[in-house]
């Protein structure tokens, strides 16, 4: 079992995930409960792939790489269009731009791995055959 609360790319989404929060409480009452809830969802969604990501074996990590990155995907669409209704102020959205520029290029960085270390792994397996 891996110590995820020492991973920096668990830590990071941790950090944003929390900033959300207090981001979101001020939201207004009409974009709180559906727009901040799905941010905050999805938020949670990412964080989940990213802790059951670091629990599995290296071959099968890839997939749930993949769906951890869609979800950070999704969660960025969503925050673009908040700070585009004006609910996040600019001087908000760029620490939220700068954390996802790093939790992006560590679920990235995590990806590309994962899909070498597959192809080394069917290569492996054809040369064994």
């Amino acid at each position: 079992m891996s110590r995820t609360n020492e991973l920096p790319l668990y830590l990071a989404m941790y950090k944003l995930q929390k900033y959300l929060y207090l981001i979101i409480k001020h939201f207004p009452k009409d974009y709180k409960y559906n727009l901040g809830s799905t941010i905050l969802e999805i938020g949670w969604v990412a964080l989940d792939c990213i802790i059951e990501v670091n629990e599995l074996p290296n071959p099968e990590k890839r997939n749930m790489i993949g769906n951890a990155s869609i979800a950070f995907d999704k969660l960025k669409t969503r925050l673009r269009m908040a700070y585009e209704l004006k609910l996040i102020s600019p001087r908000r959205y760029s620490f939220i731009i700068i954390q996802n520029t790093e939790i992006g290029s560590m679920i990235n960085g995590w990806l590309k791995w994962a899909i070498q270390y597959s192809d080394i792994i069917k290569k492996r397996v054809k040369a064994r055959i």
